[in-house]
């Protein structure tokens, strides 16, 4: 009789021990639970759809495009409430279809693209992105194999050519106004071919099946001491623009500015935070307008008019 009273006790015991450890994790109220914060209300986007989509031009392949644009729109979503979300392409041409479609209400275009799409599509410019010097521009390089006896654009007389796609700024820069300042046109060259992805193009000149290629210098850098030379440097142009259908909600458009104008590169903090980005987006960003970008589009409308072979 004693050991069953003596076994109820315990198990009472027990329940009552329980039921404290319970009260103190989970009702008391005295300490405070780590904050979390809701995230923004979402804002309704243009034409009642609940979500951005965001196109990206067909530079480089599709797994590298992911990788570094993905982390893009995860900051975008967390930091204004709008969920965005990417829309790849198989070209330059298909991006500009998906704006006219709708199918994409914004988009990362190359220069050369946004020169030639703003005349005819109802797009704008709103940010253009810094290089790692925190300047608003990029440069075109022309790439050799570091043991090629290519020394400047004079030497391309003859040889083979690897470009980019056709609505790339690198390969009409080259062949649109670069040649032209050397005595050359396009017919000295042995060939020209263009490649979907600027990183095909360093592979082709490394495995020696093209004499030289244009890449814009963030693709440059990343070979750098891995096989190839640069023989010439473009000037300094705008950098590649973010832009959004002229009829996408303004507080959209707003909110987008907003939270990509805060990243500062200077900040030891934003520099982890912008770790996964594609490096062209990853020194911030500075607003853009369409004057920027003027004098370089008056330059390629002159060669418009003059034919190049």
């Amino acid at each position: 009789m004693k050991s069953r009273i003596a076994l109820i006790l315990l198990i009472l015991i027990f329940f009552l021990a329980l039921t404290l450890l319970v009260y103190r994790n989970f009702m008391d109220i005295t300490t405070a639970p780590d904050t979390v914060f809701p995230p923004a209300a979402p804002l309704a986007a243009a034409g009642g759809r609940d979500t951005v989509h965001v196109g990206v031009i067909s530079r480089f392949s599709p797994n590298l495009i992911y990788e570094g644009y993905q982390p893009i729109m995860d900051y975008l979503s967390r930091e204004t409430g709008i969920i965005f979300a990417l829309r790849l392409s198989s070209s330059y041409e298909e991006t500009i279809a998906q704006l006219d479609q709708g199918q994409i209400q914004s988009a990362f275009l190359g220069t050369y693209l946004y020169l030639k799409a703003r005349r005819d599509h109802p797009i704008r410019c709103i940010l253009k992105p810094l290089n790692s010097q925190l300047q608003p521009y990029f440069h075109s390089m022309v790439i050799t194999r570091d043991d090629s006896p290519i020394r400047s654009i004079s030497d391309l007389a003859g040889k083979r050519l690897a470009l980019p796609s056709a609505l790339s700024f690198s390969g009409n820069w080259l062949l649109g106004y670069e040649l032209q300042r050397h005595g050359l046109k396009v017919s000295d060259l042995d060939s020209v071919r263009y490649f979907g992805f600027h990183h095909t193009v360093v592979y082709q000149v490394l495995l020696g099946r093209f004499d030289a290629g244009v890449v814009k210098d963030r693709v440059a850098a990343e070979f750098t001491g891995k096989g190839i030379r640069v023989i010439a440097v473009s000037r300094e142009i705008p950098g590649s623009p973010i832009i959004v259908r002229r009829d996408l909600d303004p507080l959209i458009t707003e909110a987008m500015v907003k939270a990509l104008l805060r990243i500062d590169a200077r900040r030891p903090d934003h520099r982890a935070l912008v770790r996964d980005w594609d490096p062209e987006f990853a020194w911030g960003f500075v607003p853009a307008e369409e004057s920027d970008y003027d004098q370089v589009d008056a330059i390629f409308a002159a060669l418009e008019k003059e034919p190049r072979r």
